[in-house]
């Protein structure tokens, strides 16, 4: 046993962050800890290293016990080289190793000072003490941050061969899966220890919510026998045991605290954008390219978005990915070529490092400066409604945003994103902070918006989920790849150009047959039709007064175009994967 949490409660302000916690970590274990933004994941680390106080209980650790720690927050001597601190915090003596890890993280200028390091480099030079340092237990407070596919797949298999004691903080979902053995789970205070991988956890922690489903029930029913005995006249009340009274109490805390739990688990996103229309002309990329000082990040790039497009943008860091971003958005100027951007384009943009500036301000008042509120499907969220599918309770909303995590900061800018009703999203490092709750909730959202998804990550598990296509920066050449990010990585389904040839042959050809192409040539004109259909039929709507029954006609009306058009999308997509593989045989051939 390397360290024992034995009964540890850590408060802030009036929240129990741990109530009570106890478990043991073992010189065998790999432990992923995972939670909603805000639970205490990263304070569970800083307990361990006394950064934290404890408000009760102890931990017990292993005498002369060594630990590596990497924090969200890094502190380096500004006027160190990145060598220079590397050898002086991590110990090691050879040179050849510590160049060796930097390089792989980087940061190959050895000499260059850390006063002009950005955060992100300082957050890989971070990770690269700690791994160079000798160590019984190294812990890692989200270490996939700042770090390219190729980087978190050079760390996932470091990791993997890691034979000493692991505590990792990560939203990185491949990372638990194939590397963890055990998993702590942090909610509202209780935490709990799973002796499985994070898919198995996954199953376990169903099985676990059901029984509190069913235990709730049960203290439901015995509450409401225990109120009906309390309810009884006053006289009675008078000479009514003080125990039982006491135990009323405490069973209406736990019925309290057992609902809230299960709502806030168990509740799904029913976030689905009603989505600004979206005319024919979307974004359209002409022959585009951007040079800096002499550096060719992309050239020549043409591409049509459509209406349904989900693709990613991957390369390693610096090689342009968020610089095509603000070429496109006209935040930076191209060398060469054209962006045309159609009327209807309603763009929303989450910038990778977007601060937020007035801290002081309310959660609830941060949200409203960007909408009041969001159409959906399924009608119209407030503000605090949409704060509330996020996880952002009634009371939290109106605390200001100072008292917020780095985790939940994040999510409320991609909430001030999501409620001005895009039709086209741009999302740049959407999954940094963010936690695994609220990652599937975005994919969920993504995967029924109805609109073009742009995005940028590292996230290999989200690219996987969420896109079907990517162009990919390396060896300073930008090019498509149709297939799964993670296999492109490790090589399983790589498609340089370079084999596109062999490809060729190997292949049919794509095509469509004759009705198909009729029937694509026409079908974006009838889904702007349809939308015309039900904008017009909505505005009607706002002109029936006291004709209840016009009104109730009106609706089943727009009922049945939505679903009509929502068969037309599922029917758009299929096509225009077809003369996507159509137009890229096309470019392949035209290269080869």
């Amino acid at each position: 046993m390397l360290i024992t949490f034995n009964d540890v409660t850590i408060k802030y302000v009036d929240k129990n962050i741990l109530n009570k916690a106890s478990f043991t970590i073992n010189d065998t274990d790999k432990i992923g800890v995972v939670g909603v933004n805000g639970t205490g994941k990263s304070t569970l680390l800083k307990a361990i290293m006394n950064i934290v106080p404890l408000d009760e209980g102890i931990i017990y650790k292993k005498s002369g016990l060594k630990i590596s720690y990497l924090s969200q927050d890094p502190q380096f001597n500004e006027e160190h080289s990145i060598l220079e601190e590397t050898l002086n915090l991590s110990k090691v003596e050879n040179d050849f190793e510590a160049k060796s890890m930097l390089s792989k993280l980087g940061l190959d200028d050895f000499d260059k000072k850390i006063k002009v390091l950005s955060g992100g480099e300082k957050r890989r030079l971070a990770l690269a003490i700690t791994l160079l340092t000798p160590c019984e237990l190294l812990m890692l407070d989200e270490p996939t941050n700042h770090l390219d596919i190729w980087m978190i797949n050079w760390l996932e298999k470091f990791l993997i061969k890691w034979n000493k004691a692991l505590l990792l903080v990560t939203h990185d979902r491949y990372f638990l899966e194939r590397i963890t053995n055990k998993t702590i789970d942090i909610e509202m205070g209780s935490l709990y220890m799973y002796d499985v991988n994070y898919s198995n956890y996954l199953t376990l922690k169903a099985e676990r919510l059901e029984y509190q489903l069913a235990a709730s029930r049960k203290l439901q029913a015995l509450l409401k026998k225990e109120a009906a005995w309390a309810a009884l006249n006053p006289q009675a009340r008078s000479t009514k045991s003080i125990e039982r009274l006491e135990r009323f109490k405490q069973l209406e805390e736990k019925v309290h605290e057992t609902k809230e739990l299960i709502s806030n688990i168990n509740r799904e996103m029913a976030l689905s954008s009603k989505f600004s229309r979206l005319g024919k002309k979307t974004i359209i990329l002409d022959n585009l390219s951007k040079e800096i000082d002499g550096n060719v990040l992309f050239k020549d790039l043409s591409y049509n978005v459509s209406r349904l497009d989900r693709l990613g943008i991957v390369g390693p860091n610096g090689s342009g990915k968020t610089t095509l971003f603000k070429t496109i958005l006209g935040e930076t100027i191209p060398t060469s070529g054209t962006i045309t951007i159609g009327e209807t384009v309603k763009i929303g943009y989450l910038k990778q490092e977007d601060k937020i500036l007035n801290s002081k301000i309310r959660i609830i008042d941060y949200l409203k400066e960007f909408g009041e509120n969001i159409e959906t499907v399924n009608g119209t969220l407030t503000a605090s409604q949409l704060l509330e599918d996020f996880l952002f309770s009634k009371n939290t909303q109106y605390m200001p945003i100072s008292t917020l995590s780095g985790g939940e900061k994040r999510r409320l800018q991609l909430l001030s994103v999501l409620i001005t009703n895009p039709n086209i999203l741009f999302l740049d490092e959407p999954t940094n902070d963010l936690d695994i709750y609220t990652l599937e909730l975005l994919e969920d959202y993504l995967e029924n918006f109805k609109g073009a998804v742009i995005v940028i990550s590292h996230d290999r598990y989200f690219l996987d989920k969420v896109i079907n296509h990517s162009l990919i920066f390396e060896d300073k050449n930008l090019f498509e790849y149709t297939g799964l990010i993670s296999d492109y990585i490790t090589g399983a389904k790589t498609k340089k150009k370079e084999n596109i040839q062999k490809e060729k042959v190997e292949r049919n050809i794509p095509r469509f047959t004759s009705s198909e192409k009729k029937e694509f040539d026409t079908i974006e004109e009838k889904i702007y039709n349809i939308e015309e259909e039900i904008e017009n039929l909505k505005n009607e709507t706002y002109t029936c007064g006291t004709d209840y029954q016009k009104l109730i006609d009106l609706n089943n009306q727009i009922e049945e175009k939505n679903i009509l058009l929502n068969k037309m999308y599922e029917r758009y997509e299929y096509l225009n994967n077809i003369n996507d593989e159509i137009e890229r045989y096309k470019r392949e051939k035209y290269n080869g």
